[in-house]
């Protein structure tokens, strides 16, 4: 295990900071259909399509507050909060909106409702986040693997964006078998997850995806890589297509060795000053995760009947 210095990490959407617990975001990981801010979400929607903006603000608001949306439908609500605010002339709520988008995507579309002000509102909110860009989420994994034996993936964020991802959470699954694993660690640049030995029975497809995620379990970005276990221990792709990454990087095993990657200082990056643009109230909390590393939880059910 390669040990590594407690890390300084940002919470944005959110304004309580509490750890998101595996079961919360594993469980709709791909799916929103289990997020605590999927009701709110289509109600948001409705109101939406109804034309009442008035009413869909808030509502887009508490969706994102509860968390467990997907990548797609966090941008969604930043997107349409920022043409919402711009359409009733809140010129700084709509541009600190759009800017949390342009962080998710800084090639989102302005809806029409928003009008010719927030065109010009989202035009500054990219210019203003030009500087650190989107966030970039990348994962390595082998093409096969051998069965009966763990196999290494390695989780890559752009470093720019490590302050605001609360927790990098990856799910493993056999869709044969119905075993599944999940592992927890905090953000860095690299961080490499052990999956276990015992999905990789012969003939098994494991399915690896990976999540970036801030305190509410919201995704913020995901990845997701398929690796192949033949029917026999002969591999045709050696591991070695997973490329060494640094040696300080974070490893995950399960069961795990905890370590925290050093990370950036808050107030030594671009983040003060693009961060306040993500707060959905105006205000923004930052929170020092100290040594205790986060928790890592497996889970390998029986074999379905």
């Amino acid at each position: 295990m390669r040990a590594a210095s407690p890390a300084v990490a940002m919470a944005f959407f959110v304004l309580v900071a509490v750890p998101v617990s595996a079961r919360a975001w594993a469980s709709g990981s791909g799916s929103s259909s289990v997020a605590s801010g999927a009701a709110a979400l289509r109600e948001a929607r409705s109101a939406w399509e109804r034309g009442l903006l008035d009413t869909a603000e808030p509502l887009y608001r508490e969706a994102l507050e509860k968390g467990g949306l997907a990548p797609a439908e966090v941008l969604e609500g930043f997107v349409r909060l920022g043409a919402i605010r711009a359409s009733f002339g809140k010129k700084e709520q709509a541009i600190k909106a759009f800017r949390a988008a342009s962080i998710l995507d800084a090639a989102f579309v302005v809806p029409a409702e928003a009008g010719p002000r927030g065109v010009k509102y989202a035009a500054q909110a990219k210019k203003d986040t030009a500087n650190v860009g989107s966030l970039k989420l990348a994962l390595r994994a082998p093409t096969e693997a051998p069965s009966g034996k763990a196999f290494t993936v390695v989780a890559r964020l752009d470093s720019a964006h490590v302050p605001i991802v609360a927790m990098l959470g990856l799910v493993a699954r056999d869709g044969t078998s119905g075993n599944e694993a999940v592992l927890e660690a905090k953000p860095g640049e690299n961080v490499e997850f052990d999956v276990p030995s015992q999905l990789t029975i012969p003939s098994a497809v494991i399915v690896v995806h990976i999540d970036a995620l801030d305190q509410k379990g919201n995704r913020l970005a995901s990845a997701e890589e398929h690796v192949r276990i033949p029917a026999t221990h002969e591999v045709t792709m050696p591991r070695a297509d997973v490329e060494p990454v640094n040696p300080s990087a974070t490893r995950v095993s399960a069961p795990a060795e905890r370590a925290v990657r050093k990370g950036e200082g808050f107030w030594l990056s671009p983040w003060p000053y693009a961060v306040g643009s993500l707060a959905l109230a105006g205000a923004v909390t930052a929170v020092v995760f100290g040594a205790s590393p986060m928790s890592t939880a497996v889970s390998i059910p029986t074999k379905p009947k």
